[in-house]
């Protein structure tokens, strides 16, 4: 296969199966020899924050000389972005080659069996991981919990939680509590459990909810699992700025590259997933947090791309992400007159985080992000308009930045949001 030819026939699988169960990738890594068995993981799961708790976690633990596999989704700009190593994406060639074995060993599968989009990239990234001998595996759920095709690994060192909220609410259920009892699913007995922070703190962030609290600290207890709160009393921002924050946790400070307020608590869930690894045997010295934590990086989180005029793309595309964002601008846009560029999803809430960013903006324009999934910006531009008085939309993402562009002054701010099909499209402009 040539590389294109592999992304087409990964593509071709259906994105979701008729049933949720562990059934099919049961059967397809049993096909493979079943790798996830030879494999350690820490398992992340949540609404927001899994990303940046998975780089970062899988950045300290390169840095303290672990070979560090990293499986995460969306990707931005290169597909490759989904498996990585220490840092580093898969090769095309090592892409390509782990595809068409998978494919080999599906295809041989009865077709009640056969794995979605999702199943078959973990089965290539747990192939090659196994492959190359990864000592330890940050593995970040895609959609729940209990039968998301992640947790067909056995029981993970560390299990950990970020903010969960409402999302996918077709799939996982319409209240917190059935979202957080799906996720909840994961938890296995062995491992350590690592929840999002129940107390703020004082800090201008979302805490995890007395309901999910509840739910994450029963199912632990029913697999005889030790849970951790990190404690936000000993998390401090010693210095911030749009494109870095000065941080410190239980007494060890460090840099990170992530910038905006909310990171504080995705660090200290990552802190206490690195100090669980610790009383399991694995060296992680504070140098060596320092170091992964002022190296870890996620394109299309609050990044700055570009600082004149200054513009920062975000992939959130539910409400929690949305107060994220919404955080961000006031902090640091302050004064400036904000054009917003944005695309959602048909199956996402696009109307509540429309209401959070759009009184934030002077104007805004809409465009689509994927033909056939993507809402139509028109209908988009029509229910903003109560919110802004100067709405606009545009189908191609290019022209529409263009058009958002070319409504931009001396003290603008231009703020790219609402999907990652448009940060990938888009941040090619901007980043070199």
């Amino acid at each position: 296969m040539t590389f294109n030819e592999a992304l087409s026939y990964v593509y071709s699988r259906k994105k979701f199966a008729k049933s949720s169960s562990l059934e099919r990738i049961s059967a397809l890594l049993f096909a493979l020899s079943e790798p996830q068995k030879k494999l350690r993981f820490i398992h992340v799961l949540g609404t927001n924050g899994k990303g940046s708790v998975s780089v970062m976690t899988a950045s300290c633990l390169t840095a303290a000389g672990y070979r560090t596999g990293l499986f995460t989704s969306p990707f931005v700009e290169s597909f490759c972005e989904r498996i990585q190593i220490d840092s580093r994406y898969i090769s095309e060639t090592d892409f390509c080659r782990l595809t068409e074995a998978v494919r080999k060993k599906s295809e041989s599968l009865p077709q009640q069996l056969q794995p979605t989009f999702f199943e078959f990239i973990l089965a290539v990234a747990l192939l090659y991981f196994c492959e190359q001998k990864c000592d330890l595996v940050v593995l970040e759920a895609g959609i729940g919990g209990r039968d998301d095709s992640t947790s067909v690994i056995p029981a993970a060192l560390v299990t950990v939680f970020t903010c969960i909220s409402l999302d996918h609410t077709e799939l996982l259920g319409d209240t917190v509590e059935k979202i957080a009892a799906n996720k909840a699913g994961a938890i296995k007995r062995g491992s350590t459990v690592v929840s999002f922070p129940a107390e703020d703190g004082g800090f201008d962030f979302c805490p995890q909810q007395e309901c999910v609290k509840e739910i994450l600290c029963r199912e632990s207890r029913k697999h005889g699992c030790r849970i951790v709160f990190p404690d936000m009393k000993k998390a401090h921002i010693l210095g911030e700025s749009m494109f870095k924050t000065q941080l410190e946790y239980d007494s060890l400070s460090f840099s990170l590259r992530l910038p905006g307020e909310h990171q504080l608590a995705n660090a200290a869930c990552a802190l206490e997933s690195i100090k669980a690894l610790r009383t399991l045997g694995y060296t992680v010295t504070d140098e060596a947090i320092r170091k992964g934590m002022e190296s870890a990086f996620l394109p299309a989180r609050t990044e700055i791309v570009r600082a004149e005029p200054l513009t920062v793309i975000d992939g959130g595309h539910n409400e929690g992400a949305s107060k994220t964002l919404a955080r961000f601008i006031d902090r640091f846009f302050s004064g400036r007159r904000v054009t917003l560029l944005a695309a959602y999803m048909k199956d996402k809430d696009y109307e509540a985080a429309i209401e959070i960013l759009a009184p934030r903006c002077e104007n805004i324009v809409f465009t689509l992000c994927d033909e056939h999934r993507g809402e139509n910006p028109s209908v988009l531009a029509g229910y903003a308009e109560k919110y802004c008085g100067n709405v606009l939309f545009e189908c191609d993402m290019n022209e529409a930045l263009k058009k958002a562009d070319s409504l931009l002054h001396s003290d603008s701010a231009l703020v790219i949001a609402g999907s990652f099909y448009l940060a990938g499209a888009v941040r090619k402009n901007f980043i070199c």
